[in-house]
């Protein structure tokens, strides 16, 4: 197990390094300055090697520190005066959250697929290996979290080690349970939608009774770990002996090979070629008085409204979950009150890197251009500049449409939140609408500029251009900092409104002069 464990690290490092050197050939800073030479150069290719480790470790433990900051944020948020038993309350129910949600084995990846499909390894060694590494590493980091958390949390010892022992065995018959519920049904129970959100509702507002000064107390956490203890080697027994590790593995890459990747061929294959063939059927209505790349525009919609509009509502129904939440929390809670509304005063910064992560661009460009583009653009006639821009217009319409439903939700959200912690404020309920309107136009208008003008993708629906992804990444850390933006509702919402109303005429002025030379295939 120690072998195949090593060997699947091995394989991962070596991907992650070549995918990385890769990458830096193709920025045009380093073009020149990195050859090929690189590959046969073991001395730069141990210290980026390292560079890569120390990145992914990194990153592990920054994800992990995100989870407990988030916990604490809410336990402060929901009841202070209680922080010790609310953090541990609300960590105690998002535990069992993960026991539905945070299976790793039946998880598709890069690692995965190549160890088990394309190197033929164990599949049942490596899936040992894989959980014996992921177990003990997930430990090794809540050790870590308490240690530093503990510091302001005061828990004592018993209960510090319950909660990071229960975790460990609750993961265990998560797992076993997850492939035991594949093996009969065909698919893993976090893409069975109702019961998924069902659980999910219910035990957020499970995590809001510490409000009503409701806890879980140490006797139920205690209770939860011996059965746990119980039950685990039952199951652990299970994993042991299930014998058809790999056809699962096949049947899952199969459909969704390295799901992590949104550039997966496979992945987008299956996703959006489905929806294509059960869309077929157009109401006759939709297509009346048509014309044109309009009619054009209206049936690719159309077809794909399915695939267009589903993470869409998935983040409609999160947001409104959160509003709920919100709202809750405003009643007869002073301290979540002056919290909220200090925000609306003065932290609607926070919204920007909101709208950016909710914006459903990326998703819309990838069905665009493997339904539909990747044909056309063999056409001269379609990368004529009025062609471009007129559906470029008509393009930019529809993606505003697709985000309008979470946009809906937020601007509710938040005119429910203003009423009950501010008062009836007419111009901050118009401004502040406006300005998340004025976001979600801005992203919907770079995401297709982008599209435009970096078409990253190539026939294979692979990602074949490092500045589309540098750029997508430095529009993410921008987004990042803008949630430090300290500016009165009044003066971020005029900005945001008038950056948003010169953006989209620079965009449109660039995709008419340029994407007749870069709206291609690479």
């Amino acid at each position: 197990m120690l072998n195949t464990l090593l060997m699947s690290l091995k394989i991962d490092q070596t991907y992650s390094l070549n995918a990385f050197i890769y990458n830096l050939r193709k920025l045009p800073v380093f073009k020149d300055l990195v050859t090929e030479d690189i590959y046969k150069s073991k001395r730069l290719k141990q210290i980026i090697r390292i560079i890569v480790n120390i990145y992914a470790l990194l990153k592990t433990v920054l994800l992990h520190f995100i989870y407990f900051l988030a916990i604490y944020f809410l336990a402060y948020l929901i009841n202070k005066n209680a922080l010790s038993k609310t953090f541990v309350h609300i960590y105690f129910l998002f535990t069992i959250i993960g026991f539905f949600i945070n299976n790793k084995l039946l998880n598709t990846s890069s690692k995965k697929y190549f160890s088990i499909i394309i190197f033929q390894m164990n599949a049942k060694k490596f899936l040992q290996s894989y959980l014996v590494s992921n177990l003990f590493k997930y430990l090794a980091l809540n050790i870590l979290s308490f240690f530093i958390f503990n510091y302001y949390l005061n828990l004592s010892l018993n209960t510090i080690i319950i909660l990071i022992l229960l975790p460990f065995f609750m993961r265990i018959i998560g797992e076993a349970l997850n492939i035991i519920f594949y093996k009969k049904y065909s698919y893993i129970w976090l893409n069975n939608y109702f019961l998924y959100f069902t659980i999910l509702i219910s035990i957020l507002l499970l995590s809001l009774l510490p409000i009503k000064n409701i806890f879980v107390n140490d006797t139920l956490l205690f209770i939860t770990l011996l059965l746990s203890i119980i039950l685990s080697p039952i199951f652990i027994i299970y994993l042991c002996n299930v014998q058809d590790y790999k056809l699962i593995y096949k049947k899952l890459n199969t459909k969704n090979m390295v799901m992590s990747k949104d550039t997966s061929l496979a992945y987008s294959r299956q996703q959006m070629v489905e929806v294509k063939n059960k869309d077929i059927n157009i109401s006759n209505k939709k297509l009346k008085n048509k014309k044109g790349y309009d009619l054009f525009n209206t049936i690719f919609f159309e077809r794909h409204k399915e695939i267009l509009l589903r993470s869409a509502k998935k983040y409609s129904l999160v947001l409104g979950i959160i509003y709920v939440i919100l709202i809750i929390l405003s009643f007869n809670n002073g301290t979540a009150v002056k919290t909220i509304s200090s925000f609306f005063f003065k932290n609607l910064g926070c919204f920007i890197l909101i709208m950016y992560l909710i914006n459903r661009g990326a998703i819309v460009t990838q069905a665009m251009f493997f339904n539909c583009d990747h044909a056309m653009l063999r056409y001269n006639f379609y990368r004529e500049p009025k062609v471009l821009l007129n559906l470029f217009k008509k393009r930019l319409t529809t993606l505003i449409k697709v985000n309008l439903l979470p946009v809906f939700v937020i601007i509710l959200g938040n005119s429910i939140l203003i009423f009950l912690t501010i008062g009836n404020n007419i111009l901050m309920y118009l401004l502040i609408a406006l300005y998340i309107i004025a976001l979600s136009i801005f992203f919907s208008v770079h995401y297709l500029v982008m599209y435009y003008l970096l078409q990253p993708y190539n026939s294979e629906m692979q990602m074949k251009r490092p500045s589309y992804s540098l750029i997508s990444i430095i529009t993410y850390i921008v987004c990042f900092y803008a949630t430090g933006i300290s500016l009165s509702y009044l003066k971020i919402s005029v900005l945001g409104i008038i950056f948003t109303v010169i953006y989209s005429v620079i965009a449109l002025y660039l995709v008419n002069k340029y994407s007749c030379r870069t709206f291609k295939i690479n």
